[in-house]
Protein backbone atom coordinates (compact mmCIF):
# COMPACT_ATOMS: atom_id res chain seq x y z
CA UNK A 1 0.00 0.00 0.00
CA UNK A 2 2.92 2.69 0.64
CA UNK A 3 4.52 1.79 -2.61
CA UNK A 4 1.38 2.59 -4.31
CA UNK A 5 1.07 5.34 -2.69
CA UNK A 6 4.46 6.47 -3.00
CA UNK A 7 3.74 5.66 -6.65
CA UNK A 8 0.29 7.42 -6.95
CA UNK A 9 1.95 11.09 -5.33
CA UNK A 10 4.99 10.82 -7.66
CA UNK A 11 2.90 10.58 -10.30
CA UNK A 12 0.70 13.98 -8.84
CA UNK A 13 4.14 15.93 -8.78
CA UNK A 14 5.49 14.73 -11.97
CA UNK A 15 1.55 15.81 -13.31
CA UNK A 16 1.43 19.34 -11.60
CA UNK A 17 5.76 19.73 -12.25
CA UNK A 18 5.04 19.23 -16.23
CA UNK A 19 2.32 21.36 -16.99
CA UNK A 20 4.58 23.96 -15.25
CA UNK A 21 7.51 23.40 -17.75
CA UNK A 22 5.27 23.14 -20.38
CA UNK A 23 4.02 26.56 -19.97
CA UNK A 24 7.28 27.87 -19.50
CA UNK A 25 8.96 26.07 -22.31
CA UNK A 26 6.20 27.27 -24.55
CA UNK A 27 7.23 31.30 -23.58
CA UNK A 28 11.04 30.71 -23.97
CA UNK A 29 10.20 28.76 -26.99
CA UNK A 30 8.28 32.56 -28.18
CA UNK A 31 11.15 34.77 -26.52
CA UNK A 32 13.52 32.81 -28.85
CA UNK A 33 11.23 32.99 -32.09
CA UNK A 34 10.78 36.66 -31.64
CA UNK A 35 14.71 37.46 -30.84
CA UNK A 36 15.93 35.67 -33.86
CA UNK A 37 13.24 36.85 -36.00
CA UNK A 38 13.46 40.64 -34.72
CA UNK A 39 15.85 42.53 -32.38
CA UNK A 40 18.59 39.28 -32.35
CA UNK A 41 19.51 41.39 -35.43
CA UNK A 42 19.80 44.44 -33.69
CA UNK A 43 22.57 43.07 -31.46
CA UNK A 44 26.18 43.22 -31.50
CA UNK A 45 28.12 40.13 -33.27
CA UNK A 46 29.54 39.34 -30.26
CA UNK A 47 26.03 39.56 -28.61
CA UNK A 48 24.00 37.77 -31.34
CA UNK A 49 26.91 34.61 -31.59
CA UNK A 50 26.16 34.29 -27.88
CA UNK A 51 22.47 33.83 -27.59
CA UNK A 52 22.13 32.07 -31.00
CA UNK A 53 24.89 29.72 -30.01
CA UNK A 54 22.84 27.95 -27.73
CA UNK A 55 19.84 27.57 -29.78
CA UNK A 56 18.99 26.58 -33.51
CA UNK A 57 17.61 28.93 -35.94
CA UNK A 58 15.10 27.00 -37.57
CA UNK A 59 11.71 26.03 -35.67
CA UNK A 60 12.09 22.03 -36.50
CA UNK A 61 15.47 21.72 -34.71
CA UNK A 62 14.49 24.72 -31.75
CA UNK A 63 11.27 22.45 -30.59
CA UNK A 64 13.07 19.41 -30.37
CA UNK A 65 16.00 21.25 -28.21
CA UNK A 66 13.47 22.58 -25.77
CA UNK A 67 11.44 18.76 -25.32
CA UNK A 68 15.35 17.77 -25.37
CA UNK A 69 15.55 19.99 -22.43
CA UNK A 70 12.09 19.05 -21.06
CA UNK A 71 12.82 15.36 -20.74
CA UNK A 72 16.22 16.09 -18.47
CA UNK A 73 14.25 18.33 -16.40
CA UNK A 74 11.43 16.05 -15.85
CA UNK A 75 13.92 13.04 -15.64
CA UNK A 76 15.43 14.69 -12.91
CA UNK A 77 12.04 15.87 -11.20
CA UNK A 78 11.06 12.40 -11.17
CA UNK A 79 13.84 11.28 -9.43
CA UNK A 80 13.52 14.27 -6.94
CA UNK A 81 9.58 13.56 -6.86
CA UNK A 82 9.59 9.38 -5.80
CA UNK A 83 12.35 10.64 -2.98
CA UNK A 84 10.41 13.70 -1.76
CA UNK A 85 7.18 11.11 -1.70
CA UNK A 86 8.73 9.09 0.25
CA UNK A 87 10.12 11.13 2.77
CA UNK A 88 6.33 12.78 2.74
CA UNK A 89 4.70 9.26 3.58
CA UNK A 90 7.26 7.98 5.67
CA UNK A 91 5.61 9.42 8.97
CA UNK A 92 2.23 8.97 7.82
CA UNK A 93 3.32 4.90 7.34
CA UNK A 94 5.45 4.83 10.71
CA UNK A 95 2.06 6.11 12.60
CA UNK A 96 -0.44 3.68 10.73
CA UNK A 97 2.22 1.38 11.67
CA UNK A 98 2.16 2.20 15.40
CA UNK A 99 -1.76 2.30 15.34
CA UNK A 100 -2.08 -1.34 14.00
CA UNK A 101 0.59 -2.44 16.35
CA UNK A 102 -1.34 -1.04 19.32
CA UNK A 103 -4.90 -2.00 18.63
CA UNK A 104 -3.54 -6.01 17.68
CA UNK A 105 -1.79 -5.49 21.43
CA UNK A 106 -4.85 -3.93 22.79
CA UNK A 107 -6.96 -6.75 21.26
CA UNK A 108 -4.70 -8.98 22.72
CA UNK A 109 -4.38 -7.98 25.91
CA UNK A 110 -8.38 -7.60 26.20
CA UNK A 111 -8.58 -11.03 24.94
CA UNK A 112 -6.68 -12.66 27.47
CA UNK A 113 -8.64 -11.65 30.57
CA UNK A 114 -12.27 -12.13 28.55
CA UNK A 115 -10.77 -15.58 27.94
CA UNK A 116 -9.89 -17.02 30.90
CA UNK A 117 -12.84 -15.05 32.97
CA UNK A 118 -15.24 -17.47 29.73
CA UNK A 119 -13.11 -20.13 31.11
CA UNK A 120 -13.62 -20.28 34.74
CA UNK A 121 -17.16 -19.64 34.69
CA UNK A 122 -17.61 -22.43 32.25
CA UNK A 123 -16.24 -24.79 34.29
CA UNK A 124 -18.37 -23.64 37.17
CA UNK A 125 -21.10 -24.64 35.18
CA UNK A 126 -20.55 -27.87 34.02
CA UNK A 127 -20.59 -29.77 37.64
CA UNK A 128 -22.17 -28.72 41.07
CA UNK A 129 -19.31 -27.61 43.48
CA UNK A 130 -19.20 -26.79 46.93
CA UNK A 131 -19.60 -23.30 47.47
CA UNK A 132 -15.92 -22.56 48.74
CA UNK A 133 -15.10 -23.73 44.88
CA UNK A 134 -17.79 -21.27 43.61
CA UNK A 135 -16.39 -18.43 45.84
CA UNK A 136 -12.15 -19.29 44.64
CA UNK A 137 -13.87 -18.98 41.06
CA UNK A 138 -15.86 -16.00 41.51
CA UNK A 139 -12.37 -14.78 43.37
CA UNK A 140 -10.64 -15.50 40.22
CA UNK A 141 -12.82 -14.16 37.72
CA UNK A 142 -12.92 -10.91 39.88
CA UNK A 143 -9.01 -10.36 39.71
CA UNK A 144 -9.28 -11.05 35.56
CA UNK A 145 -12.22 -8.41 35.69
CA UNK A 146 -10.36 -6.06 37.57
CA UNK A 147 -7.00 -6.63 35.28
CA UNK A 148 -9.11 -5.94 32.62
CA UNK A 149 -11.02 -2.76 33.97
CA UNK A 150 -7.52 -1.70 34.97
CA UNK A 151 -6.53 -2.20 31.11
CA UNK A 152 -9.34 0.02 29.92
CA UNK A 153 -8.65 2.99 31.77
CA UNK A 154 -4.83 2.94 30.60
CA UNK A 155 -6.10 3.00 27.65
CA UNK A 156 -8.77 5.86 27.97
CA UNK A 157 -5.95 7.64 30.22
CA UNK A 158 -3.52 7.46 27.44
CA UNK A 159 -6.46 8.47 24.67
CA UNK A 160 -7.50 11.70 26.82
CA UNK A 161 -3.27 12.47 27.28
CA UNK A 162 -3.10 12.59 23.55
CA UNK A 163 -5.49 14.71 22.70
CA UNK A 164 -6.83 16.70 25.33
CA UNK A 165 -3.15 17.43 26.37
CA UNK A 166 -4.66 21.60 26.71
CA UNK A 167 -7.23 20.71 29.24
CA UNK A 168 -4.75 19.64 32.15
CA UNK A 169 -4.15 22.34 34.69
CA UNK A 170 -1.63 24.16 35.17
CA UNK A 171 -1.11 25.00 38.66
CA UNK A 172 2.22 25.99 40.82
CA UNK A 173 3.46 22.88 43.00
CA UNK A 174 6.57 21.53 44.49
CA UNK A 175 7.48 18.99 42.07
CA UNK A 176 9.16 17.41 45.25
CA UNK A 177 6.11 17.44 47.55
CA UNK A 178 4.20 15.59 44.84
CA UNK A 179 6.98 13.18 44.22
CA UNK A 180 7.45 12.73 48.01
CA UNK A 181 4.00 11.49 48.37
CA UNK A 182 4.23 8.94 45.32
CA UNK A 183 7.29 7.44 46.64
CA UNK A 184 5.28 6.88 50.28
CA UNK A 185 2.41 5.28 48.45
CA UNK A 186 5.12 2.89 46.65
CA UNK A 187 7.12 2.06 49.72
CA UNK A 188 4.88 -0.47 51.09
CA UNK A 189 5.52 -2.16 47.49
CA UNK A 190 9.11 -2.22 47.85
CA UNK A 191 8.99 -3.13 51.73
CA UNK A 192 7.15 -6.37 50.70
CA UNK A 193 9.96 -7.32 48.12
CA UNK A 194 13.01 -6.02 50.64
CA UNK A 195 13.96 -3.40 48.72
CA UNK A 196 15.51 -0.22 49.75
CA UNK A 197 13.10 3.11 49.05
CA UNK A 198 16.15 6.10 49.04
CA UNK A 199 14.53 9.96 48.61
CA UNK A 200 16.75 12.65 48.21
CA UNK A 201 14.47 15.38 46.78
CA UNK A 202 15.74 18.98 46.81
CA UNK A 203 13.47 22.16 48.19
CA UNK A 204 11.17 24.50 46.27
CA UNK A 205 11.39 21.74 42.88
CA UNK A 206 8.63 24.53 41.42
CA UNK A 207 6.69 23.49 38.29
CA UNK A 208 3.45 24.50 36.34
CA UNK A 209 1.14 21.51 35.81
CA UNK A 210 -1.74 18.58 37.15
CA UNK A 211 -0.58 17.58 40.29
CA UNK A 212 -2.90 14.10 39.55
CA UNK A 213 -0.75 13.93 36.09
CA UNK A 214 2.71 14.66 37.75
CA UNK A 215 2.12 12.32 40.44
CA UNK A 216 1.07 9.34 38.00
CA UNK A 217 4.23 9.50 36.35
CA UNK A 218 6.20 9.23 39.34
CA UNK A 219 4.11 6.31 40.48
CA UNK A 220 4.47 4.60 37.30
CA UNK A 221 8.40 5.61 37.40
CA UNK A 222 8.63 4.18 40.86
CA UNK A 223 6.24 0.58 40.37
CA UNK A 224 8.23 -0.03 37.45
CA UNK A 225 11.25 0.22 39.36
CA UNK A 226 9.85 -2.18 42.28
CA UNK A 227 8.45 -4.64 39.56
CA UNK A 228 11.62 -4.77 37.67
CA UNK A 229 14.15 -4.73 40.36
CA UNK A 230 15.22 -7.95 42.24
CA UNK A 231 14.51 -8.78 46.23
CA UNK A 232 17.00 -6.85 48.37
CA UNK A 233 17.86 -3.88 45.76
CA UNK A 234 17.82 -0.52 45.93
CA UNK A 235 15.50 2.45 44.75
CA UNK A 236 16.67 6.36 44.24
CA UNK A 237 14.05 8.86 43.83
CA UNK A 238 16.06 12.20 43.30
CA UNK A 239 15.29 15.67 42.56
CA UNK A 240 17.01 18.94 41.74
CA UNK A 241 16.83 22.06 39.44
CA UNK A 242 19.23 22.45 37.05
CA UNK A 243 18.95 26.07 35.24
CA UNK A 244 15.59 26.53 34.10
CA UNK A 245 14.71 22.77 34.33
CA UNK A 246 13.23 20.67 37.55
CA UNK A 247 14.81 17.07 37.05
CA UNK A 248 13.36 14.16 38.63
CA UNK A 249 15.23 10.37 38.67
CA UNK A 250 14.33 6.78 39.61
CA UNK A 251 17.84 4.66 39.67
CA UNK A 252 17.23 0.84 40.29
CA UNK A 253 20.07 -1.50 40.50
CA UNK A 254 17.67 -3.98 38.59
CA UNK A 255 17.71 -6.37 35.42
CA UNK A 256 18.87 -3.56 33.28
CA UNK A 257 17.77 -2.54 29.61
CA UNK A 258 19.65 -3.81 26.63
CA UNK A 259 20.54 -0.87 24.25
CA UNK A 260 18.33 -2.15 21.12
CA UNK A 261 15.01 -1.85 23.85
CA UNK A 262 15.60 1.85 24.34
CA UNK A 263 14.11 3.34 21.48
CA UNK A 264 10.92 1.40 21.51
CA UNK A 265 10.56 1.47 25.75
CA UNK A 266 7.76 4.60 25.18
CA UNK A 267 5.53 2.54 23.09
CA UNK A 268 2.00 1.12 23.88
CA UNK A 269 2.63 -2.21 25.21
CA UNK A 270 6.05 -2.70 24.05
CA UNK A 271 7.85 -4.55 26.58
CA UNK A 272 11.82 -5.69 26.91
CA UNK A 273 10.77 -9.40 28.41
CA UNK A 274 7.40 -9.73 30.09
CA UNK A 275 9.27 -12.73 31.92
CA UNK A 276 11.08 -10.32 34.11
CA UNK A 277 7.97 -8.41 36.37
CA UNK A 278 6.52 -11.33 37.56
CA UNK A 279 3.53 -9.37 37.46
CA UNK A 280 0.52 -9.65 35.44
CA UNK A 281 -0.84 -6.65 36.39
CA UNK A 282 2.14 -4.50 34.03
CA UNK A 283 -0.49 -3.85 31.44
CA UNK A 284 2.98 -2.49 29.01
CA UNK A 285 0.89 1.20 28.89
CA UNK A 286 2.57 2.53 31.40
CA UNK A 287 5.47 4.15 30.32
CA UNK A 288 3.69 5.17 26.95
CA UNK A 289 1.07 7.50 29.08
CA UNK A 290 4.03 9.06 31.42
CA UNK A 291 6.06 10.34 28.10
CA UNK A 292 2.87 11.56 27.05
CA UNK A 293 2.04 13.50 30.83
CA UNK A 294 5.97 14.51 30.30
CA UNK A 295 4.77 16.21 26.89
CA UNK A 296 1.84 17.75 27.29
CA UNK A 297 3.58 19.51 30.70
CA UNK A 298 6.40 20.51 27.90
CA UNK A 299 9.04 18.12 29.68
CA UNK A 300 10.43 14.97 28.41
CA UNK A 301 11.29 11.54 30.12
CA UNK A 302 14.69 10.19 28.87
CA UNK A 303 15.79 6.64 29.78
CA UNK A 304 19.81 5.66 30.39
CA UNK A 305 20.43 1.64 31.00
CA UNK A 306 22.94 -0.64 30.99
CA UNK A 307 22.52 -4.67 31.49
CA UNK A 308 22.75 -6.34 34.90
CA UNK A 309 23.86 -2.70 36.35
CA UNK A 310 20.18 -0.94 36.15
CA UNK A 311 18.20 1.89 35.02
CA UNK A 312 17.49 5.55 35.55
CA UNK A 313 14.42 7.27 34.24
CA UNK A 314 15.01 10.83 34.04
CA UNK A 315 11.58 13.33 34.05
CA UNK A 316 12.48 17.15 33.16
CA UNK A 317 10.17 19.89 33.06
CA UNK A 318 10.79 23.90 32.94
CA UNK A 319 11.04 25.43 36.05
CA UNK A 320 9.31 28.19 37.61
CA UNK A 321 11.14 31.19 39.44
CA UNK A 322 9.48 31.22 42.70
Amino acid sequence: MFNDARLRLTLWYLAILGAIVAMLSLVIYRILLSLQDSELRALGTTQRHGIAGLFARDEGTLVVQILALDAGVLILAALGAYVLAGRTLTPIEQAMDRQQRFAAAASHELRTPLTVLRGSMEVALLNPRAPEEYENILRHAAAEATRMGELVADLLALARTQHDGDLLSRDLLDLGEVAREAAESIRPLAEHKRQTLEVNLDRSLLVLGDALKLRQIVIILLDNAVAYTPAAGVIQLTGRRERHHVLLAVRDNGHGIAMEHLPRLFEPFYRVDPAWSGDAAHTGLGLALAAWIARAHHGQIAVESQVQVGTVFTLKLPAVTG
